[in-house]
């Protein structure tokens, strides 16, 4: 959970703009998953007269991502109140490097993930936040977790369990429709690069919890001046890693090369920037109620488009695991109570005062 808080005193929206920006980010982080599984399946030649080759650049991939967040800091200012620019002005600009640091490692890490196993599996690893934001919270904020949140845990634990061994045995027996990952072996990396991914965004929360709860900072804000750190750090690093084999002038001959993955680099840029506009919107309207929600419909979303697409087939097991993974979601956000852990009076002061304190970033 990010400590930073929007504007006290935002003016509400109907219900029905609210449940269209609802819509619209659902609909926005499904096409952005499944844009980088596509990306990947793109074959283009990576110089005149070469052979083609799979994209698989999930720093660039990462960077441009970044670049979609940077769209979301020209709303911003556009759209701020004097109020809102007298608040932003008091924040030191260096706040946003360390969340953004952890927000490109985890989506190039994704990207990476994505290349090797099907796109569902990589969003069902990523359930496994709640996991890793409870030990650090307890590691580096003294907080003590509750009863309803291990139980919490525990559920993500098996269900991610069970998804990961749904597609390695898959794997092995089948033979992967995933185009990349044809052995267990590779599959276990890229659900390792997925959960590894989770660790950085976990970190960025306590992060944002821990050392910058002091400032109120708008959504649209946080989210641009990250994507505006995210783009430099990205083209120095490509910059940097192209003497070591990261080939990024190959990457955008690629694209030169290939009408429909140069549209979806485009298109991918644009549903980020879609993706975090409404997810700031939801953020100052509504409540994690919402956003969890949101979260768990895009799995099942992502799931149904990778069946209907031919990119995956169906697995009991791994519809068992997402069952397991989607209630130990809810638990851990307490939008289900388990009748055997009763509610603690601490745990209720918690959930009131995280009503004053809502998340201002969704993971695309």
């Amino acid at each position: 959970m990010s400590a930073l808080q929007s504007a006290p005193g935002t003016p509400q929206m109907g219900t029905y703009k609210l449940y269209a920006c609802m819509l619209v980010m659902l609909i926005a982080g499904t096409i952005n998953m499944l844009l980088l599984k596509f990306q990947h399946m793109q074959m283009a030649p990576m110089s005149p007269g070469g052979e083609p080759e799979h994209f698989d650049h999930p720093l660039l991939q990462a960077g441009l991502m970044m670049g979609g967040e940077l769209l979301c800091l020209p709303m911003f200012y556009l759209m701020r109140t004097r109020e809102e620019a007298e608040q932003s002005s008091r924040v030191p600009k260096w706040v946003f490097l360390v969340p953004c640091c952890c927000d490109l490692t985890a989506t190039a890490l994704l990207c990476m993930g994505i290349a090797l196993i099907a796109v569902s599996v990589a969003q069902m690893c990523r359930g496994t936040i709640v996991i890793f934001v409870c030990l650090m919270s307890a590691a580096f904020l003294g907080r003590r977790q509750q009863p309803f949140q291990m139980a919490g845990i525990s559920l993500v634990l098996v269900g991610i369990t069970l998804v990961s061994a749904s597609a390695i045995i898959k794997a092995e027996t089948t033979g992967s429709h995933v185009i990349g990952a044809t052995t267990g072996s590779q599959m276990m990396l890229g659900i390792f690069f997925c959960v590894l991914a989770q660790v950085f965004q976990a970190c960025m929360f306590v992060y944002e919890e821990k050392i910058m709860s002091q400032y109120i900072i708008q959504p649209l804000h946080v989210v641009g001046m990250e994507g505006f750190f995210g783009v430099c750090i990205s083209f120095v690093l490509l910059l940097c890693l192209y003497p070591f084999g990261v080939n990024t002038l190959g990457a955008f001959h690629q694209i030169r090369s290939s009408g429909p993955l140069a549209i979806s680099m485009v298109c991918l840029m644009l549903t980020v920037s879609v993706f975090n506009f409404s997810g700031a919107t939801i953020t100052q309207q509504s409540s994690s109620v919402a956003r969890t929600t949101i979260k768990i419909s895009s799995t099942i979303l992502i799931w149904l488009a990778e069946l209907a697409f031919g990119w995956n087939t169906f697995s009991t097991l791994q519809f068992i695991g997402f069952l397991f993974v989607a209630k130990g979601t809810l638990i851990y956000n307490r939008l289900v109570q388990v009748p055997c852990i009763p509610q603690s009076e601490e745990t209720t002061a918690l959930l009131k005062k995280k009503a004053h304190s809502e998340p201002i970033k969704e993971d695309a």
